[in-house]
């Protein structure tokens, strides 16, 4: 469970530092070239991911990144990321343009306005995309099991031996677990991202 839940924030905090600025870009760009950048960013949407990690095991076996925590971290960042980037990016559709340069206009920096202007815009996006992220990194199987080599265990692992031998009983109970472990995750991950934005961006979070 500890596997499982460092894992998954760690993923969902990476993944939204990669998707905001990402989304902000495809938002933000006007070229002719926008559809293939968006093409290679969703790509894992279209490629399964089991493929995508075969690609690149023999590099990671090299830089040694199999059988360990950093390893299956990168790995579930794959199948994850074009979540967090679809939701950011229709968190940015919302965004009037001029709001930005009526602030770079009267002087606001860089920091300033992604704190102020552009992190409160975005907050449902962020955390839907979070939530989306954990949900796919907690029950991650094949990608854990064939970084991580055995050596990292997570619930998902535990859980699947006893549902494909047929031991319906102790699957079952690890089922059950299963479920209430990831309700329980997301929403201790969902209050602390809510306050971490609140002190942030100094704005009222009101719960829908």
């Amino acid at each position: 469970m500890g596997y499982n839940l460092f894992i998954a924030y760690t993923v969902a905090v990476i993944n939204l530092f990669l998707a905001i600025p990402a989304a902000r870009f495809l938002f933000r760009k006007k070229s002719r070239f926008k559809g293939i950048y968006m093409i290679i960013l969703f790509a894992p949407l279209i490629i399964p991911s089991l493929s995508s990690v075969l690609g690149i095991h023999r590099s990671m076996i090299i830089y040694g990144l199999t059988d360990n925590l950093l390893g299956v971290i990168l790995v579930n960042i794959i199948p994850s990321f074009p979540y967090v980037l679809l939701s950011l990016y229709g968190s940015f559709k919302g965004f009037p343009k001029r709001l930005e340069e009526s602030a770079l206009i009267d002087g606001v920096l860089k920091f300033q306005m992604y704190r102020y202007i552009i992190l409160p815009i975005l907050i449902p996006g962020i955390l839907i995309g979070s939530t989306i992220s954990i949900l796919i990194s907690l029950s991650e199987y094949i990608l854990t099991l064939l970084i991580g080599g055995g050596e990292i265990i997570t619930l998902p692992i535990l859980m699947f031996p006893y549902l494909s031998s047929g031991d319906k009983i102790v699957g079952s109970v690890y089922a059950i677990l299963f479920i209430f472990f990831n309700i329980a995750g997301i929403l201790l991950f969902e209050l602390g991202i809510r306050s971490v934005l609140k002190k942030i961006t100094k704005v009222k979070l009101i719960d829908n």
